[in-house]
């Protein structure tokens, strides 16, 4: 039981990051614009950006780009799965 736990752990923390992400989102509409948006709408907005994090971090989760400090111009960039 331990050991299904252990492998479970990463799981919980990626879609706490999902969820987190989500009510940044959420807490950000809601609160910064002077226009007030209807709670659906700012729930399909939270909803959107999360699975979209979710998609983008299962995709790409580590992307290294490695620039040329002489002229500020990329060298090189390589994604990670």
């Amino acid at each position: 039981m331990a050991d299904t736990l252990q492998n479970n752990i990463p799981k919980l923390e990626k879609i706490t990051k999902y969820i987190l992400m989500g009510l940044i989102v959420i807490f950000s509409i809601r609160y910064i614009p002077n226009i007030n948006l209807k709670n659906e709408e700012i729930m399909m907005i939270g909803a959107i950006s999360s699975i979209t994090y979710a998609i983008l971090d299962m995709i790409a989760p580590t992307i290294k780009i490695k620039a040329n400090p002489k002229n500020n111009s990329v060298v090189e960039a390589n994604i990670k799965t």
